[in-house]
């Protein structure tokens, strides 16, 4: 078969073609061409009802076409398939696109793949179809990168931000931002330029008070961001205690299922586990570690030196305690490792394990130390403060968190950048202003506040950033 995958020629006139369905076995596979070509390659390969040749200016828009794909003039058969055409301007790229629905798998969908590069189109490069639509004005920077997050979406509340991101919500905020910004910098500098013109000066209070109103909506979507981070990446939450209180129980209670193996025998974990649950519509990353204890062999080493790297990045520890035993060293040494993570505003829930059994570890004696004052106390045997538990891993994460009361939530890194950018320009402009800081500056420092605005959604963006977003989608999307 020839290689129809190396071909990185790119034009604005070219036509491209790649499969835009997972690589494997499936109901449905999809081949999408878009630009110039497509409708004329689609023709030449098409049997409309097994038979029948359309020409290129006949197709319908938008309509599907049962039939076959074959190769031309031996008129062998590919695949049976539906194909829709759909013509410029009203497509995803803006120009005209035909996409194929061939049978899912994945040799049938590379013989068609390579049919239509044979005829004329290029493979397409990773995230083009949605580039293209971003370059044609269809979408903006902000709407195409919406997309890489609806394909990651994790959970309901992540998939609903970025469907509103998608329809254009941060981009309308944006823009209106730079309207504004825009509107002030032409306030100030007209009467620079046209002093002949008689238009009128804005004063220095007024210009201060407009700044303050920009900076308010900045600092709005800015206040979004740590929730935006959550409901995106998901909660690294982190099991601990000694060997045998119940840490894999409880993971396997919090997941509803067996996946870590449990038995009366201290020390069965030995690896770090990880799963993932959602509760309330937050991503828990759950992870399982290994007993805390001083390693009496390498096997153990390897798996506390795994569970001392996790640490450093989750933002919730589960510190399970057996109360059925006293509190011993292996406990106390836990708890003085975790400490410098306390300090550092991971949060922290306490467990207390086996409240079925008779008590031999006082609440009190388990504050003192860990200094905190609140536990969950629970029965994994039976299923007793499992909810209790739930609703704390919900609202440790969620404590001193602004919940958004809109839809645009900023989850996105660049975007926080140079909202962040923009925000710390005008507040250093108010800041200067009581000390005489002169209107050309002032106006110099709005053209600045624009450009970093404009980069959120393309409006000011360099090649090399356009190309940076577009090289993280898959190829076909």
């Amino acid at each position: 078969m020839t290689d129809v995958f190396s071909n990185n020629q790119t034009s604005e006139e070219d036509t491209i073609a790649a499969i835009s369905t997972p690589l494997g076995l499936g109901g449905i596979g999809i081949v999408r061409i878009s630009g110039p070509l497509s409708i004329s390659i689609a023709s030449k390969i098409f049997r409309y009802k097994r038979k029948n040749v359309i020409e290129p200016e006949k197709y319908i828009s938008h309509k599907f076409y049962y039939g076959i794909i074959v190769v031309p003039e031996k008129e062998i058969v590919l695949d049976e398939v539906m194909m829709v055409v759909m013509r410029a301007p009203k497509t995803y790229t803006r120009e005209d696109m035909v996409e194929i629905n061939c049978h899912g798998g994945l040799f049938v969908l590379k013989k068609v793949l390579e049919l239509i590069i044979g005829l004329g189109a290029r493979l397409a490069e990773p995230g083009e179809f949605t580039k293209n639509a971003f370059l044609n004005g269809r979408v903006d920077l902000s709407q195409a990168e919406a997309v890489i997050d609806i394909i990651n979406a994790n959970c309901e509340q992540n998939l609903k931000s970025s469907l509103y991101q998608l329809s254009g919500g941060l981009k309308t905020k944006i823009r209106k931002l730079i309207e504004n910004t825009i509107e002030l910098n032409i306030k100030i500098e007209a009467p620079m330029d046209f002093p002949d013109q008689g238009i009128e000066i804005i004063e220095k209070k007024q210009i201060k008070i407009s700044l303050q109103k920009i900076l308010t909506k900045i600092n709005e979507l800015l206040d979004t961001v740590k929730y935006g981070q959550i409901i995106k990446e998901g909660i690294n939450c982190l099991i601990l205690g000694k060997a045998n209180v119940g840490k894999s129980s409880l993971f396997n209670t919090l997941l509803k299922k067996n996946r870590a193996i449990v038995t009366s025998m201290p020390g069965t974990t030995r690896d770090v586990i990880e799963e993932n649950i959602t509760i309330d519509g937050m991503v828990f990353n759950l992870i399982d570690t290994a007993g805390m204890k001083n390693p009496e062999n390498i096997v153990e080493k390897i798996s506390l030196d795994k569970a001392n790297k996790y640490m450093e990045f989750s933002q919730l520890f589960i510190l399970m305690f057996d109360i059925s035993r006293p509190m011993d060293m292996q406990d106390y040494l836990l708890i003085d490792k975790l400490k410098k993570y306390i300090n550092r505003n991971t949060k922290v829930i306490i467990v207390e394990n086996k409240i079925d059994l008779p008590r031999k570890m006082l609440s009190s004696e388990i504050y003192e130390k860990v200094e905190l004052d609140t536990s969950v106390k629970i029965s994994l045997k039976d299923k007793r403060g499992v909810k209790e538990l739930l609703r704390q891993m919900t609202d440790s994460v969620l404590e001193n968190i602004n919940i958004p009361g809109g839809d645009v939530i900023i989850n996105n890194e660049r975007h926080q950048y140079y909202l962040i950018q923009a925000r710390d320009r005008i507040a250093d402009i108010i800041s200067k202003m009581d000390s005489g800081l002169q209107e050309d500056f002032i106006a110099m420092d709005l053209q600045y506040i624009i450009g970093q605005l404009g980069r959120i959604t393309g409006d000011s963006c360099d090649e090399e950033i356009i190309n940076n977003i577009f090289s993280r989608f898959c190829i076909g999307k």
